[in-house]
């Protein structure tokens, strides 16, 4: 399950911030974008350490879809 994702300007860039929320696990990840792609990325984990690689491949591809969604189809 995933949160809608809060969106900030910054310059020339854009934040987004949003949770991805698996069964007993969640993540929560800012995220620098820009016209390039995502530039850098923080993440929040809460859950079992096992299941930590998993949930960051979702926030990424989420963060891929954000992109996808808020900078490319502004241009």
């Amino acid at each position: 399950m995933r949160v809608q994702p809060s969106i900030y300007v910054l310059d020339d860039k854009t934040v987004a911030v949003f949770s991805v929320i698996k069964g007993e696990c969640k993540v929560k990840m800012e995220c620098l974008l820009s016209e390039q792609g995502i530039l850098d990325y923080t993440l929040e984990f809460s859950g079992p350490i096992e299941k930590r690689d998993e949930l960051t491949k979702i926030a990424l591809e989420e963060a891929q879809s954000i992109y996808l969604n808020t900078i490319i189809a502004a241009k």
